[in-house]
């Protein structure tokens, strides 16, 4: 049975058919890897676009919301309305003011009239009858967030209410709400209740809003019984629409309605329709391509291949080449052991064969490099690349020395050094070598040592490196510079710096530019605008600073290098007109952004301290520019510099600082008004530097609190407080003396922390003293937030034994009801009202009427910052029960106060001390 044709095929056609099939593949592939990239860049485009369509239109939600709140208050603080709440005159108001018109032309569908107790006084609803309006605004007043609103603002100072004003779930529909406090005209009288205004969302959007709004906007009400936590953010794709839902929140930040925005897909439709044209296009003009070349291929290389073929085979039956007709469809594998044949067979031509092996491999090894036969320093051969690489033609290079591809000035040197290096067993040479024009070519020689018709020649593989340089390079610059704005990364800026630094200092200096705006882009913009911004500084800054090296070490923070003091004063002068052109708005993306910039640049004599220590002095120097005027270059020098050592200093100091107890208290006695004898101190803390002595706790405390180490240095104060007060009462009870308390100041976050009350049952257990002594000091605004938390936390507390003191009452958003609901023991009246019971009437009568009541709630009242004797008689008159100030003790270290009050007649001090 014949063999099928095509299970056979001879080498030329194998040559030709796989030739034309990978051509075919390689246009088919780019062709469908085109479409799908082409593709996913449309998909992502529109989901950007729909993305911005949908913010667009919750930013006009929220105008809304803005621009109704505010318009309130024209009839907030009108009189009339004022009066009406006052005196109730409702009809006089009503026959003026309460018509439908009105609420037209505020653009309001309904407003209601709401006295400070929440009784609905008045309303005026659109398409509703006057009882059902008053019915309705009454329901709406039931909403939990207004209550919670009225009520707490019920709590507060009357010129502290503030309006309410968001998005509500009514009736499922969304209502935007506004609850204003009236007053009068000139907005100092006291609230007389409130307005309600309200426009229904669902009724008004998006239909008078789609002239402004970019897509299609639906909004749809949450019911009470779905959740909305898979439509944040979610897309929605199909072959003809794409759509982003976003969730709407009331203003206690709970889902009340989904907004979605769509759009039709026409640029994808098109993209798609328009690939499958363009691929059936290609595919026939491939197949014909594919087909042609299939063509001329077989009949420019088949006759080739069939006289190699022939004459092999010819060869192989005159050799009598044993399986050479089992072969015959493959001509290379016959070649092959045809010379194997001839190797064994014949002795005469076994050197001459093992010359041509030996180029042939030589060959078959570097068929992309260019190579060149060298013999005696001449170039006896060279192959087609090697004459394409140097730009020569055969006839041009054959029998030239090989110092002409070095040149005139160098040959003799780089032939030497390259056969030298061959000697010494290094077979390849990073050198540059001369075309025909002259040019210089980076390349890669390797060498090898061969036999050429019996002598010893030099085979020379030549690979072209520049195309690798071009690579390194360009790798090179995507390490070094930084992406987004072209200039130099961190690491290599500061390298840069730092060899200023130690090569030239006190002879260059560099400018510091932070920019607070780029961080509120970054977070409202998104990171595509605020790419957009950073290429926008970085063109004003090749402009005005061009020639200097800039580098941009944080997202926000970039560097200008003055290399010497020549040109410092023309490089301030370029960054103060830098800094007036980022002071005004700019356009980017189709927004107005600011984007202004604080520059300080470093005087030049404090340029040879460390580069830590500079970079801190520049970041110090910007935060103090606050307020400033950002159109000049502020100029840091030794001052600066040594009060940013200072900060260093103490940043780095603190920690250790707490952990050994460095930071260690001072205690202000507390005077009994009735006794004058001391009944417990206040624990103060300070620190004492080795090297820079007293630091202030207005410096350190809040230094603790950035660096997140107020819990340790509180914990610290407290313990050592309270071994103190342990170790005084017990060298007091021998004497019959009566036990004295301590008052610790806790702050917020050491307050509400976790581990407070097992610290506290700890030291309470390692010291075993009386209860109540040991007082804790809260301030008004840690009161702010949950009351059942904070409830929680003072009753966790005083079941220790602990007593709880509330400081500084009077000066945050503690309220008369908090004193009632709250477990306190003690009010430590603020020293600001002690000062102004001599002259202001006003506090008078607050001081002495915060007495009474605390007096009334069994609450002890302590008197802070007593400095006169007038301010003692009067408080005394008042029965203030403690007091505590300068007139009669400054804080003292604790050796002071164990050796003043450690027995009873040391403590008793009289109170009207003539010596203070």
């Amino acid at each position: 049975m014949p063999n099928f044709r095509l299970l056979h095929l001879n080498l030329s056609f194998k040559t030709a058919l796989y030739f034309t099939f990978g051509l075919f593949g390689m246009i088919v592939s780019f062709l469908l890897i085109s479409r799908y990239f082409f593709l996913y860049s449309v998909d992502e485009l529109e989901s950007m676009e729909i993305s911005a369509a949908n913010q667009q239109a919750q930013a006009v939600i929220q105008i809304m919301v803005k621009q109704q709140e505010k318009s309130s208050y024209d009839w907030a603080h009108w009189d009339e309305t004022h009066d009406l709440l006052k005196n109730g005159d409702l009809e006089k108001y009503r026959d003026r003011n309460l018509y439908i018109e009105s609420i037209d032309s505020l653009d309001l569908d309904m407003m209601g009239f709401i006295t400070l107790d929440g009784i609905v006084l008045d309303s005026l609803t659109r398409e509703l009858d006057h009882n059902e309006s008053n019915t309705f605004v009454k329901n709406v007043m039931l909403q939990p967030q207004l209550k919670h609103h009225m009520a707490l603002a019920g709590r507060k100072v009357d010129i502290d209410r503030e309006s309410l004003s968001g998005l509500f779930k009514i009736n499922q529909n969304v209502w935007i709400l506004s609850l204003t406090p009236v007053r009068d005209s000139e907005g100092v009288s006291e609230s007389s209740g409130w307005l309600l205004w309200g426009r229904n969302l669902t009724l008004r959007f998006p239909g008078d809003f789609k002239s402004i709004l970019s897509g299609d906007n639906v909004l749809n009400v949450i019911p009470a019984n779905e959740s909305s936590s898979g439509v944040v953010n979610r897309f929605e794709k199909t072959a003809n629409l794409i759509a982003k839902s976003s969730v709407l929140y009331d203003v206690s930040h709970s889902p009340i309605a989904t907004l979605t925005t769509q759009a039709p897909r026409a640029l994808y439709k098109k993209s798609s329709v328009l690939f499958i044209y363009l691929l059936a296009t290609v595919f026939v003009a491939a197949s014909v391509i594919a087909a042609i070349t299939l063509i001329i291929f077989k009949k420019g290389v088949s006759n080739r291949f069939n006289y190699f073929a022939s004459g092999i085979n010819q060869i192989a039956s005159q050799y009598q080449l044993e399986g050479s007709r089992s072969v015959d469809a493959d001509e290379l594998e016959l070649a092959i052991k045809l010379v194997q044949k001839i190797s064994e067979n014949s002795s005469v031509t076994e050197s001459q064969l093992k010359d041509s092996l030996e180029k042939f491999a030589a060959l078959y090894q570097s068929t992309t490099l260019g190579m060149l036969l060298i013999i005696d320093r001449t170039v006896i051969d060279a192959n087609q690349k090697a004459l394409d690489l140097l730009n020569y033609q055969r006839a041009e290079i054959i029998d030239q020395p090989l110092e002409q591809l070095w040149g005139s000035d160098t040959e003799n040197y780089r032939v030497t050094e390259m056969l030298q290096a061959l000697k010494n067993d290094r077979t390849q040479l990073d050198t540059q070598i001369l075309d025909r024009n002259g040019a210089k070519i980076d390349c890669l020689i390797e060498a090898t040592t061969i036999q050429h018709r019996g002598q010893d020649a030099l085979m020379l593989l030549v690979q072209d490196q520049r195309e690798t340089k071009q690579q390194a390079q360009i790798i090179q610059e995507l390490t070094e510079f930084d992406p987004v704005s072209g200039f130099c990364n961190r690491p290599i800026i500061l390298a840069a710096l730092n060899d200023s630094l130690i090569n030239h200092p006190k002879d260059f200096s560099f400018i510091y530019i932070n920019s607070d705006g780029l961080k509120q882009i970054s977070e409202v913009y998104g990171h595509h605008i605020f790419d957009q911004a950073i290429q926008y500084i970085a063109s004003l800054l090749r402009t005005q600073m061009k020639g200097y090296q800039i580098g941009r070490i944080s997202e926000f923070e970039f560097i200008v290098i003055i290399p010497s003091n020549d040109d410092y004063q023309h490089a301030i002068h370029a960054a103060n007109t830098l800094l007036a052109h980022l002071s005004h708005k700019v356009e980017i993306a189709g927004l107005m952004l600011s984007i202004d910039c604080k520059a300080v640049a470093v005087d030049p004599k404090i340029t040879h301290q460390s580069l830590e220590h500079l970079l801190l002095v520049t970041r110090y120097t910007a935060q103090s520019i606050a307020g400033q005027d950002r159109t000049k270059v502020v100029i840091t020098g030794e001052t600066l510099s040594a009060q940013a050592q200072t900060s260093m200093t103490l940043h780095r100091d603190l920690e250790l600082a707490i952990r050994n107890h460095a930071i260690t208290p001072y205690f202000q006695p507390i005077v009994c008004m009735h006794t004058g004898n001391v009944t417990g101190f206040e624990a103060l803390a300070r620190w004492i530097h080795p090297r820079l002595g007293v630091v202030s706790p207005a410096v350190f405390i809040p230094m603790a609190e950035q660096n997140k180490l107020i819990i340790e240095l509180g914990e610290s104060i407290l313990a050592q407080s309270y071994k103190f007060i342990s170790q005084l009462n017990d060298q007091r009870r021998p004497h019959g003396s009566e036990p004295l308390s301590v008052h610790v100041n806790v702050s917020a976050q050491h307050f509400y922390h976790a581990r407070l009350t097992s610290f506290l049952q700890s030291i309470i257990d390692q010291n075993k003293p009386s209860s109540g002594q040991l007082v804790l000091e809260i301030t008004e605004s840690m009161l702010v937030g949950s009351e059942k938390e904070v409830l929680q936390r003072m009753n966790e507390i005083k079941q220790l034994g602990v007593q709880l003191a509330l400081d500084d009452f009077g000066t945050g958003f503690a309220s008369f009801i908090s004193l009632c609901s709250l477990p306190l023991d003690i009010i430590k009246l603020d020293k600001s009202y002690i000062d102004k019971i001599e002259n202001n009437i006003r506090a008078k009568i607050l001081v002495r009427n915060i007495a009474n009541l605390s007096r009334e709630l069994g609450m002890t009242i302590v008197a802070e910052g007593v400095e006169t004797p007038n301010q003692v008689q009067k408080l005394k008159a008042w029965k203030i029960d403690e007091l505590q100030g300068f007139y009669f003790y400054k804080p003292m270290p604790l050796k002071d106060v164990l050796e003043q009050f450690s027995t009873r007649w040391r403590n008793n001090q009289s109170i009207n001390r003539e010596s203070h």
